[in-house]
Parts: C-alpha cells; sequence; structure tokens
C-alpha cells in the first residue's frame, strides 16, 4: 500500500534513466497528490499589484486538472491594450503549445485577451471593459460591491477562480478588501470575528465556510453566481449583530423566591 524510493548513488557512477525518472517525478507527484482535493485554479501566488498606472500578476502556480503550470510575472495593462473598441474583455488562456528538445518536452500556454462570450466557464484572470486605463479595485472603498463589479476602468476580479480543497474560490485581493471592512465594523458577531481570525491567518475562505457566516449573521445566502455570493457577503459584513433573548424563561431559569428571616416576636 504504502511505497517510499530510496536512491542511491555510488562514486563516479553514471546516473541511470530509472534515477532520473524518479528524481523527476517526486516532486510532482508530491504535488499532485497534495492537491489532489483542489479545484482547477490559483495554487499560489499570481497575484494582482499595481505599479504606477500599470496591472501586473506576479509569478505563482497554476492547477489544471492533475498538472501544475509555472506562471511567469504578466503585464496585463501592456495586453489589454491589444482589445479593439469598447466592449468588454476578459483576460483567459490560450490553446496549449508543446515544444521538444532535447528529450524536453515544454508545455506553455500564454494569457490573451478575448471578446466577452455569455456562459463562459473556462479560466480567466479578470474582466474589463477596453478604450479605458485599467485599475485595480480598492480595497477601501466605501461600496465594496460596486467598486469590484463596476463596467468602468476596474479590472473585474469576481471570477478569478483560486483552488480550494472541494473547489475554487474567490482570489485573496477580494478577501483581504472582505478583512478591511469586517475590521471597520463597530459591533462584530461572533461570525464576524471567526472569518476575521480565519482570513488572516490563511487569506481565503472557502465557498462553504462563506455560505455558514452569511447564514450565521441572519442573511439569506444567494449562491447562483459569484456576484450573488459576493453581495450575500458584504450583506452580512453590513448586518447588525443583537443579542436575542428568549422570551420566557425555562423553569430553571425563573426565579426562586426569597423568603425572609422574622425577627420580630409576638406577646
Amino acid at each position: 500500500m504504502l511505497q517510499r524510493n530510496e536512491l542511491h548513488f555510488e562514486r563516479r557512477s553514471i546516473l541511470t534513466a530509472a534515477q532520473l525518472r524518479a528524481i523527476e517525478s517526486f516532486p510532482r507527484e508530491i504535488l499532485r497528490l497534495k492537491y489532489l482535493d483542489y479545484g482547477n485554479g490559483i495554487i499560489s501566488g499570481v497575484d494582482f499589484v499595481q505599479r504606477g498606472d500599470e496591472i501586473f500578476t506576479t509569478e505563482g502556480i497554476v492547477k489544471l486538472g492533475n498538472f501544475f503550470y509555472c506562471a511567469d510575472e504578466i503585464n496585463l495593462s501592456t495586453l489589454a491594450k491589444s482589445a479593439i473598441g469598447t466592449f468588454k474583455y476578459h483576460f483567459v488562456l490560450a490553446e496549449p503549445k508543446r515544444t521538444a528538445a532535447e528529450n524536453v518536452t515544454t508545455e506553455k500556454i500564454s494569457l490573451e485577451v478575448k471578446q466577452l462570450e455569455k456562459n463562459f466557464t473556462g479560466f480567466e484572470f479578470g474582466k474589463f471593459t477596453s478604450g479605458l486605463r485599467i485599475k485595480l479595485p480598492k480595497l477601501d472603498a466605501a461600496n465594496l460591491f460596486e467598486e469590484f463589479t463596476a463596467k468602468g476602468s476596474r479590472l473585474n476580479l469576481l471570477n478569478v477562480p483560486y483552488s480550494v480543497r472541494g473547489g475554487t474560490t474567490f482570489h485573496p485581493y477580494i478577501f483581504r478588501a472582505v478583512l478591511k471592512k469586517l475590521e471597520s465594523k463597530e459591533n462584530p458577531s461572533p461570525a464576524d470575528t471567526a472569518l476575521m481570525i480565519h482570513l488572516a491567518n490563511f487569506g481565503v475562505a472557502t465557498i462553504p465556510a462563506l455560505k455558514i457566516y452569511v447564514q450565521s449573521n441572519g442573511v439569506n445566502w444567494r449562491d447562483d453566481s459569484r456576484e450573488n455570493i459576493f453581495k450575500s457577503i458584504l450583506a452580512a459584513i453590513q448586518a447588525e449583530w443583537k443579542i436575542k433573548l428568549p422570551e420566557n424563561f425555562s423553569d430553571s431559569q425563573e426565579k426562586i423566591p426569597t423568603t425572609t428571616k422574622d425577627t420580630g416576636f409576638f406577646v
């Protein structure tokens, strides 16, 4: 059931093909088994940063099926300049291209700009409107829903998949804005505090965990779209927390009448 490979390297010996295959497959198998239960999406890195007037994605690791790809830093602002007209576009993955040299096969998947398709189900790195200088949403905006879904110059990140156990969730950039909003809440509920601690520790929360949070704050959960999930989260943050006391005391809670000791006397 369990297996462990131990490689032996003799002095001045030439590495065999079997040894090289074992060395090559070990880190790949570790990654595959560690993230076996995770959905397709960003495993690590691939953050969105703004430098001056340009937006970049950082280096990272992306999972697609059982394969893991190393992502380079990409200038999204430069890439967005290829969009023509004033339409909705998004950054998506192009078709894989494979090259072989010296017994090494390299598969590369570029990021390209495509006009937004209805009911798109592929891997997306954000939506934007062409003809405008795109900017990242402000983390401390008063109206986060409008900031992250605006059809203007903001880069919409709601559909960027971040890989977690059981599927995908929102990108950590969105959760940083959620954490800021929670930290500014005057009277946080126990669920607010629990989510703040979780985001401070891990940076993201799964969709099932977000559902528990929203319903714990007495807000209806809507999961028919990423926009409605985000709207449910923001409504839960805005919900006022009140301590609910029982209307009637139970028998064990009823006050027991106290008797006073009579210190007087009769004649």
